[in-house]
Protein backbone atom coordinates (compact mmCIF):
# COMPACT_ATOMS: atom_id res chain seq x y z
CA UNK A 1 0.00 0.00 0.00
CA UNK A 2 1.41 3.25 -0.95
CA UNK A 3 1.29 6.04 2.21
CA UNK A 4 1.16 9.59 2.39
CA UNK A 5 3.41 10.09 5.36
CA UNK A 6 7.66 10.16 6.14
CA UNK A 7 9.11 6.58 5.69
CA UNK A 8 10.65 7.55 9.59
CA UNK A 9 7.05 7.95 10.96
CA UNK A 10 5.01 5.32 9.15
CA UNK A 11 7.62 2.44 9.64
CA UNK A 12 7.23 3.56 12.81
CA UNK A 13 3.59 3.13 12.82
CA UNK A 14 2.59 0.63 10.50
CA UNK A 15 5.37 -2.30 10.43
CA UNK A 16 6.26 -4.72 12.58
CA UNK A 17 9.78 -5.34 13.83
CA UNK A 18 11.73 -7.87 11.18
CA UNK A 19 9.12 -8.45 9.13
CA UNK A 20 10.54 -7.35 5.63
CA UNK A 21 12.40 -9.20 3.24
CA UNK A 22 13.89 -5.69 1.06
CA UNK A 23 14.45 -2.12 1.72
CA UNK A 24 14.79 0.34 -1.01
CA UNK A 25 15.63 3.53 -0.80
CA UNK A 26 16.17 6.35 -3.04
CA UNK A 27 16.40 9.50 -0.54
CA UNK A 28 17.14 12.84 -1.49
CA UNK A 29 20.76 13.29 -1.91
CA UNK A 30 20.98 17.21 -0.45
CA UNK A 31 21.69 18.33 -3.37
CA UNK A 32 19.00 20.97 -4.13
CA UNK A 33 18.21 18.95 -7.28
CA UNK A 34 15.38 20.19 -9.40
CA UNK A 35 16.07 18.07 -12.25
CA UNK A 36 17.40 19.03 -15.63
CA UNK A 37 17.44 23.02 -17.28
CA UNK A 38 16.89 21.80 -20.62
CA UNK A 39 14.14 23.23 -21.49
CA UNK A 40 12.98 26.26 -23.58
CA UNK A 41 12.93 28.99 -20.70
CA UNK A 42 16.23 27.09 -19.44
CA UNK A 43 15.11 26.74 -16.00
CA UNK A 44 14.43 23.46 -13.96
CA UNK A 45 11.42 21.16 -14.34
CA UNK A 46 10.99 20.89 -10.94
CA UNK A 47 10.93 22.02 -7.60
CA UNK A 48 13.31 21.33 -5.27
CA UNK A 49 11.57 18.22 -3.07
CA UNK A 50 11.40 17.84 0.26
CA UNK A 51 14.41 17.38 2.99
CA UNK A 52 16.89 17.68 -0.47
CA UNK A 53 18.27 21.36 1.06
CA UNK A 54 19.32 20.45 4.50
CA UNK A 55 21.85 22.37 6.95
CA UNK A 56 24.30 18.52 7.25
CA UNK A 57 23.57 18.32 10.78
CA UNK A 58 19.66 18.36 10.00
CA UNK A 59 20.37 15.72 7.07
CA UNK A 60 22.68 13.69 9.30
CA UNK A 61 19.98 12.99 12.00
CA UNK A 62 17.21 12.85 8.92
CA UNK A 63 19.30 9.97 7.23
CA UNK A 64 20.24 8.15 11.00
CA UNK A 65 16.70 8.39 11.42
CA UNK A 66 15.39 6.73 8.49
CA UNK A 67 18.38 4.06 8.70
CA UNK A 68 17.41 3.15 12.04
CA UNK A 69 13.54 2.53 10.68
CA UNK A 70 15.12 0.44 8.34
CA UNK A 71 17.22 -1.71 10.24
CA UNK A 72 14.45 -2.27 12.55
CA UNK A 73 12.09 -4.16 9.90
CA UNK A 74 14.27 -5.97 7.96
CA UNK A 75 14.46 -9.36 8.87
CA UNK A 76 18.28 -10.48 10.04
CA UNK A 77 20.28 -10.85 6.99
CA UNK A 78 18.01 -9.15 4.43
CA UNK A 79 19.06 -6.39 2.24
CA UNK A 80 18.87 -2.69 2.07
CA UNK A 81 19.61 -1.15 -1.40
CA UNK A 82 20.41 2.85 -1.40
CA UNK A 83 20.99 5.24 -4.09
CA UNK A 84 23.51 7.63 -3.51
CA UNK A 85 25.45 10.26 -5.52
CA UNK A 86 29.55 10.00 -4.92
CA UNK A 87 29.62 13.04 -2.74
CA UNK A 88 27.34 11.72 -0.66
CA UNK A 89 28.80 8.59 -0.86
CA UNK A 90 31.15 8.57 2.30
CA UNK A 91 28.49 10.17 4.53
CA UNK A 92 25.88 7.62 3.74
CA UNK A 93 28.70 4.73 4.36
CA UNK A 94 29.47 6.25 7.71
CA UNK A 95 25.97 6.25 9.10
CA UNK A 96 25.42 2.65 7.22
CA UNK A 97 27.62 1.40 9.93
CA UNK A 98 26.62 3.68 12.56
CA UNK A 99 22.93 2.07 12.37
CA UNK A 100 24.18 -1.51 12.52
CA UNK A 101 24.77 -2.63 9.03
CA UNK A 102 27.13 -4.17 6.44
CA UNK A 103 28.12 -2.61 3.46
CA UNK A 104 28.22 -5.84 0.93
CA UNK A 105 28.86 -3.98 -2.18
CA UNK A 106 29.03 -0.94 -3.86
CA UNK A 107 27.13 -0.96 -7.51
CA UNK A 108 27.99 1.61 -10.28
CA UNK A 109 24.72 2.44 -12.57
CA UNK A 110 26.49 3.38 -15.37
CA UNK A 111 23.65 5.64 -17.14
CA UNK A 112 25.40 5.04 -20.82
CA UNK A 113 24.30 8.60 -21.46
CA UNK A 114 26.37 11.70 -20.22
CA UNK A 115 24.59 14.20 -17.90
CA UNK A 116 25.11 17.44 -16.06
CA UNK A 117 28.84 18.35 -14.78
CA UNK A 118 31.61 20.72 -15.76
CA UNK A 119 35.05 18.69 -14.73
CA UNK A 120 33.91 15.56 -16.58
CA UNK A 121 30.19 15.00 -17.48
CA UNK A 122 28.44 12.71 -14.89
CA UNK A 123 27.43 9.37 -16.04
CA UNK A 124 27.03 7.34 -12.91
CA UNK A 125 25.51 7.05 -9.97
CA UNK A 126 25.87 4.52 -6.60
CA UNK A 127 24.06 1.99 -5.38
CA UNK A 128 25.19 0.69 -1.98
CA UNK A 129 23.83 -2.32 -1.24
CA UNK A 130 24.03 -3.50 2.63
CA UNK A 131 22.95 -5.95 4.97
CA UNK A 132 21.36 -5.84 8.53
CA UNK A 133 24.03 -7.91 10.74
CA UNK A 134 26.39 -10.02 9.91
CA UNK A 135 25.22 -13.99 10.49
CA UNK A 136 22.86 -15.62 7.73
CA UNK A 137 23.20 -13.25 5.25
CA UNK A 138 20.96 -13.71 2.52
CA UNK A 139 22.45 -13.89 -1.27
CA UNK A 140 21.13 -12.41 -3.95
CA UNK A 141 20.16 -15.37 -6.80
CA UNK A 142 22.82 -14.68 -8.99
CA UNK A 143 26.13 -15.08 -9.52
CA UNK A 144 26.36 -13.80 -13.04
CA UNK A 145 26.28 -10.24 -12.17
CA UNK A 146 28.54 -7.55 -11.64
CA UNK A 147 28.78 -4.42 -9.98
CA UNK A 148 28.46 -2.40 -12.94
CA UNK A 149 24.99 -2.21 -14.12
CA UNK A 150 24.69 -0.53 -17.79
CA UNK A 151 20.96 0.77 -17.79
CA UNK A 152 20.25 3.30 -19.54
CA UNK A 153 18.45 6.84 -18.01
CA UNK A 154 15.75 8.34 -18.36
CA UNK A 155 15.96 11.26 -20.79
CA UNK A 156 15.76 14.51 -19.09
CA UNK A 157 12.78 15.42 -20.46
CA UNK A 158 11.04 12.53 -20.10
CA UNK A 159 11.19 12.06 -15.97
CA UNK A 160 8.38 12.39 -13.91
CA UNK A 161 10.52 12.89 -11.01
CA UNK A 162 13.59 15.07 -10.82
CA UNK A 163 15.05 11.98 -9.36
CA UNK A 164 13.16 9.10 -11.40
CA UNK A 165 15.05 5.52 -11.87
CA UNK A 166 14.64 3.52 -14.99
CA UNK A 167 11.66 0.36 -13.48
CA UNK A 168 13.94 -2.43 -15.30
CA UNK A 169 16.80 -1.04 -12.29
CA UNK A 170 14.36 -1.97 -9.83
CA UNK A 171 13.00 -5.02 -11.00
CA UNK A 172 16.63 -6.13 -10.99
CA UNK A 173 16.90 -5.11 -7.48
CA UNK A 174 13.53 -6.79 -6.23
CA UNK A 175 14.33 -10.02 -8.18
CA UNK A 176 17.81 -10.08 -7.27
CA UNK A 177 17.21 -10.14 -3.27
CA UNK A 178 13.58 -11.35 -3.05
CA UNK A 179 11.29 -14.66 -4.02
CA UNK A 180 7.84 -13.74 -4.97
CA UNK A 181 5.61 -13.58 -2.38
CA UNK A 182 7.96 -11.50 -0.26
CA UNK A 183 7.39 -8.29 1.29
CA UNK A 184 9.06 -4.98 -0.09
CA UNK A 185 9.27 -1.40 1.50
CA UNK A 186 9.95 1.63 -0.24
CA UNK A 187 11.17 4.29 1.67
CA UNK A 188 10.79 7.19 -0.62
CA UNK A 189 7.99 6.95 -3.93
CA UNK A 190 8.75 9.20 -5.45
CA UNK A 191 6.63 9.07 -8.74
CA UNK A 192 5.95 4.95 -7.85
CA UNK A 193 8.73 3.26 -9.62
CA UNK A 194 8.87 0.63 -6.74
CA UNK A 195 5.56 -0.59 -6.79
CA UNK A 196 5.16 -0.61 -10.10
CA UNK A 197 8.00 -3.02 -10.14
CA UNK A 198 6.93 -4.90 -7.54
CA UNK A 199 3.15 -5.74 -8.30
CA UNK A 200 4.81 -6.54 -11.75
CA UNK A 201 7.19 -9.11 -9.85
CA UNK A 202 4.07 -10.41 -7.42
CA UNK A 203 5.56 -8.93 -4.50
CA UNK A 204 3.90 -7.86 -1.33
CA UNK A 205 4.88 -4.41 -0.85
CA UNK A 206 4.22 -0.92 0.74
CA UNK A 207 5.97 2.87 0.17
CA UNK A 208 5.72 5.69 1.72
CA UNK A 209 6.15 9.51 0.19
CA UNK A 210 5.75 12.59 2.32
CA UNK A 211 5.00 15.21 -0.76
CA UNK A 212 1.49 15.18 -1.20
CA UNK A 213 1.62 16.01 -5.22
CA UNK A 214 4.71 12.92 -5.36
CA UNK A 215 2.03 10.74 -3.87
CA UNK A 216 -0.55 11.89 -6.32
CA UNK A 217 1.90 10.86 -8.92
CA UNK A 218 2.19 7.65 -7.75
CA UNK A 219 -1.19 6.93 -7.00
CA UNK A 220 -2.11 7.55 -10.32
CA UNK A 221 0.59 5.59 -12.03
CA UNK A 222 -0.50 2.21 -10.18
CA UNK A 223 -4.49 3.12 -10.60
CA UNK A 224 -3.17 3.16 -14.63
CA UNK A 225 -1.55 0.14 -14.10
CA UNK A 226 -4.40 -1.65 -12.33
CA UNK A 227 -7.12 -0.76 -15.18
Amino acid sequence: MLYLDSCIEGAQKLIEDETVDLVIADPPYNLKFGGTTQTKNKKPRFQIFPNDNLPFPDYRRFCLAWLKQAYRILKPGSHVYIFIDWRTYPDMARWLKISGFTIKNCIVWDKKNMGMGWQYRYQHEFIIMAVKGKKNVRRIRTRSQTDVWQISRIPGNQTIHPTEKPIDMMKRIIENSSEEGEYVVDFFAGSGVVPDAAEILNRRWDAFEVDPGWYAVSTERLKEKRT
